[in-house]
């Protein structure tokens, strides 16, 4: 079910799983990126999300600020409302990859990231791990 939908970004909710996938394309200014955010906190709050996956195949990068604020700010609420593990799928996008990378060097304490080639590994993940904190083993 899609929750939220701009140019740049598709919020979707799948309920069997109980999680909530950002589907990110091309560029977002800082303000959008930081209202797509917004949403996905928002989400993640109001339906006690757990689970949350990041499809930045697609996706253009945020400046570092933006990560930053990402990994300081909105995910510790996220984290503080019941997120317990978020799946990357892999930016094709050098640019991207560093800010994947920014935000997992700041966010790994907080909660259980793991990288995948697509969305389909990522969903059997999170179907069938268990919360464990094991780091991430992708290199990106």
């Amino acid at each position: 079910m899609i929750l939220y939908q701009q140019s740049f970004i598709c919020l979707q909710y799948n309920q069997e799983l109980a999680c909530l996938t950002q589907h990110w394309k091309g560029f977002a200014s800082s303000s959008q990126f930081r209202q797509a955010i917004q949403e996905t906190v928002h989400y993640v709050e109001s339906k006690g999300i757990d689970k949350l996956i990041s499809n930045t195949k697609d996706f253009a990068g945020v400046k570092k600020e933006d990560t930053d604020w990402v990994a300081n700010v909105a995910t510790p609420k996220m984290v503080q409302k019941g997120l317990k593990t978020m799946a990357f799928i892999v930016p094709t996008n050098v640019f991207t990859q560093v800010s994947v990378n920014n935000f997992k060097n700041k966010a790994d304490e907080l909660l259980q990231i793991q990288y995948f080639d697509d969305l389909q590994t990522a969903h059997q993940w999170l179907a069938t791990s268990s919360i464990d904190r094991t780091p991430s083993t992708y290199p990106i």
